[in-house]
């Protein structure tokens, strides 16, 4: 469970840098058609298997917004580092 929550996270991390935010729909939708046949073969029970499905699609979403965000912390940061402006100092 640990596992496929840290990929969940880091999968969006990824697409948070890449994509928009629309790409976790079909993502997700296609994390539950894989967990259907994933969780008959784990021998899991239904309220499980969904139990985890949730965690994993609120890893992935939890993961695109800290990607979202270091991109624009990192552009922010480009911008400053390009367009500096000179500091005030006291006159």
């Amino acid at each position: 469970m640990t596992e496929l929550l840290i990929f969940s996270f880091l999968t969006g991390a990824v697409l948070g840098q890449r994509f928009r935010v629309f790409v976790l729909l079909p993502l997700t939708l296609v994390m539950v058609l894989a967990a259907i046949p994933v969780g008959l073969m784990a021998d899991v029970s239904f309220l499980e298997g969904l139990k985890n499905l949730v965690l994993a699609a609120m890893a992935l979403q939890a993961g695109y917004l800290f990607g979202s965000a270091a991109r624009f912390g990192h552009a922010a940061a480009r911008a400053a580092r390009m367009f500096g402006r000179p500091v005030n100092t006291l006159r």
